[in-house]
């Protein structure tokens, strides 16, 4: 009986290697959703206890003259400083001598959250404008990262290459936004860091309805604020960019084809995408998965940008952001002028 080849045996490590990430991948998941389900069983059956006009005394990292309104704290239902300032856990949060809450968080980083939501709640329209939002710095967003507040704060935000936009949103959930393209035509969303003022994204996930068509993954486009330069067709930028075509079932990469062929029929079922994003040796590689299709990936020098080209209907979440790479602090507190 002949022996292996080594390349045989390194392909099967491979495999074997990839179908038990896949399967750890899909344990985690189910623990994430059945503690979700325990989470909303237990807010079912002990509905908050506060009143949205209690005066919340609060004692921030030493700093004690701040005092809120309930419902300023707990705007964005499903972040965690909502859940802590619900009412349910007021008698178990640590307090100081003088009876404050106690968060041990930078004084003005709270601040400036308290200002935006402040600046949100008096919106008739609850919106903040991009201009008005807070620089992202590390400082604030390792913060808004701790109370799940980076999706309230920086939300979805997609631009297009039309004017009129072709496509709607909606946010339909907390962190989950709904994009309906206009009856009959392919529409462009782009969702430009600089231009919004938000923090870059490590990960994102798209699902394609059943039937609908069109293309994701990060694009090689110029983000310069106010100057961002939309490509309108997707065959001007494969070079130097990473997609998905579902009708093709195709993965363009920088240069060339990467995969074909992927398991995938957007007709007969909706399709569901994973695209993500890390920074290796300075250089950024990134990444597309779709089911349990092997992941594509690419190393890129550019930074590329989120985007979708749909007909139809699509729902984008599960958005992580690179907290990370962000500076520490600026000179401007509010993206007056968004600057490096």
């Amino acid at each position: 009986m002949s022996e292996p080849k080594p390349t045989e045996s390194i392909t099967d490590a491979v495999t074997h290697l990839h179908n038990l990430l896949q399967t750890k991948e899909k344990e985690l998941m189910e623990r994430e959703a059945d503690f979700t389900r325990r989470v909303k069983l237990f807010e079912s059956t002990n509905p908050a206890m506060g009143s949205d006009n209690d005066i919340i005394q609060l004692n921030v990292g030493g700093r004690t003259n701040i005092a809120v309104l309930r419902n300023l704290l707990t705007q964005f239902e499903g972040s965690m400083l909502a859940a802590k300032f619900s009412g349910r856990w007021d008698d178990s949060m640590e307090k100081d001598r003088d009876g404050n809450i106690f968060l041990d968080q930078d004084s003005d980083s709270f601040m400036i959250l308290v200002d935006y939501l402040r600046m949100r709640m008096n919106n008739q329209l609850k919106q903040v404008p991009n201009t008005h939002r807070p620089v992202p710095t590390y400082k604030l967003c390792s913060m808004l990262e701790y109370y799940n507040l980076l999706p309230g704060v920086y939300p979805q935000t997609w631009v297009g290459g039309e004017s009129p936009l072709l496509f709607t949103y909606e946010e339909i959930a907390y962190g989950t936004v709904i994009l309906s393209s206009k009856e009959g035509v392919k529409a462009n969303a782009l969702h430009p860091y600089r231009l919004l003022a938000t923090p870059e994204w490590l990960e994102f996930r798209i699902e394609f309805d059943k039937g609908a068509s069109g293309a994701v993954g990060w694009i090689c486009c110029k983000d310069e604020g106010k100057d961002t330069k939309w490509c309108r067709s997707f065959n001007e930028v494969v070079s130097g960019s990473l997609f998905l075509n579902i009708e093709e079932r195709t993965v363009y990469g920088p240069t060339s084809v990467l995969e074909q062929n992927m398991r995938i029929n957007h007709t007969e079922s909706s399709t569901k995408v994973i695209c993500g994003r890390s920074r290796i040796d300075g250089q950024m590689e990134y990444s597309i998965e779709v089911g349990d299709n092997a992941k594509v990936e690419a190393t890129i020098s550019s930074n590329l940008l989120p985007v979708i080209q749909f007909s139809g209907k699509v729902t984008v979440s599960g958005i992580k952001y690179d907290v990370d790479t962000l500076p520490t602090g600026s000179k401007n507190v509010y993206n007056f002028n968004y600057v490096d």
